[in-house]
């Protein structure tokens, strides 16, 4: 089951004058055919506004709770999400109006909540019903944050159909934006003492080629690099950063030999014109990091092939709890899919092998990175002849904010 959690910018229409609304009000909201149990604490001091707002599902195993403030003005109520303190599923801001009702003792509000153009809030056309009734409080939610589960299924989002509102605004979303590709592959070395490699330069084309074929990439926007020295390797990043802008994705591709400097603490990848005497042709794991910083794309997703990858991510804990798509695609990410962690992996990737099956394979319109990796992480481990154990995670210092790359499938 799906679970949908809004964030509420409120607009109340009340009267001319200003009432006082402070109290619990309890009612229920819905998503589609969902419906959730919702309560809100207001507190009210002249024309400023705080409020509490806790959100539950009716099986009652889930539950959110959200920060507001706001003001009342000309008889309207506005209200803004300040954060979660807690929250599980598909995390998207929302706009509401809604009616306030008095007969006797008793006060209720209802109305609309729904989503606009800005992709700060809930998609586009996605809107549900909201009903709160003044009362007493009425404990629905725990008062400790409860156990995040993940609920993402194969394929998060089901088919795209009408009444997935949420899905298709944001597929026509992304369907103007960029996925820019940049993917290397080096198979052969200048210097003797480093061995060649059979099949880098094959599995970067056919990741190209998937690419193209089944997802958003245009072909003018994939760069392939076959066997490139560490200055193309750099031109490469730099052009990138002069083009993608903060509305584009990026994703960056490299399988060839990677090494590791204990003494440096520190992982390369070793371009074509590497040599094992000297570090002045490695590429560091660092500099790496500082141009993913520098390209101001909107999602950055590096995915390395290589011994040693893992390398990229030993300063943070893998990112275990998955987000639903549209709160994913809302925060910037830069992140990493790695064949393994410090340690050696073969010339016959089943890291890519599987990589490249699951993309084919996947049937969904939207698929996260985070998705992605989860889908054949366990194959890998479990086809893998020396116990290859695929990383993902963000990278750190890289300007990292939760969010995560979405591949978008053509139609």
């Amino acid at each position: 089951m799906k679970y949908i959690i809004i964030l509420f910018t409120f607009i109340f229409s009340l009267s001319a004058q200003a009432q006082d609304i402070t109290g619990v009000w309890n009612g229920s909201s819905n998503f589609l055919k969902t419906q959730y149990h919702v309560q809100f604490e207001f507190k009210q001091a002249g024309n400023k506004l705080e409020a509490i707002e806790y959100f539950k599902t009716l099986d009652k195993k889930d539950s959110a709770k959200a920060i507001y403030e706001g003001t009342i003005k000309d008889g309207l109520v506005h209200l803004k999400p300040i954060r979660f303190e807690y929250t599980f599923g598909l995390s998207c801001l929302a706009q509401m109006k809604m009616t306030l009702s008095e007969e006797g003792n008793s006060a209720s509000l209802t109305g609309t909540w729904f989503g606009d153009m800005s992709l700060k809030t809930c998609a586009p056309l996605t809107s549900g019903n909201i009903s709160l009734v003044k009362s007493q409080p009425i404990q629905i939610v725990s008062t400790s944050q409860p156990e995040i589960k993940n609920t993402t299924s194969t394929n998060s989002l089901h088919t795209i159909g009408d009444e997935d509102k949420i899905g298709q605004a944001l597929i026509n979303e992304l369907s103007k934006r960029k996925y820019y590709a940049l993917i290397i592959g080096i198979n052969d070395y200048t210097d003797v003492n480093i061995q060649t490699l059979d099949n880098p330069v094959k599995d970067a084309q056919s990741l190209a080629q998937v690419l193209k074929t089944y997802y958003s990439f245009e072909k003018e926007d994939v760069l392939v690099l076959s066997n490139p020295n560490r200055a193309e390797i750099i031109d490469a990043m730099d052009a990138l950063s002069t083009k993608v802008t903060d509305r584009d994705n990026l994703l960056i591709f490299y399988a060839g030999h990677g090494i590791w400097n204990e003494q440096l603490n520190q992982g390369y990848w070793l371009p074509s014109n590497a040599a094992l005497s000297s570090k002045a042709d490695w590429l560091s794991n660092s500099t790496i990091r500082d141009y993913l910083r520098g390209i101001n794309s909107k999602h950055t997703l590096l995915i390395s092939d290589a011994c040693f990858s893992g390398g990229i991510l030993k300063e943070r804990a893998v990112f275990e709890n998955s987000r639903a798509i549209l709160e994913v695609y809302r925060l910037p990410s830069r992140k990493a899919m790695t064949s393994g962690t410090l340690k050696t992996v073969p010339d016959q990737s089943v890291f890519i092998e599987y990589l490249l099956k699951n993309l084919i394979q996947n049937k969904s319109p939207l698929m996260s990175a985070d998705q992605l990796f989860r889908q054949f992480k366990t194959a890998v481990i479990n086809n893998s002849p020396n116990g290859q154990v695929p990383q993902y995670g963000p990278i750190s210092q890289a300007g990292d904010e939760g969010g995560d790359f979405v591949f978008l499938r053509k139609e």
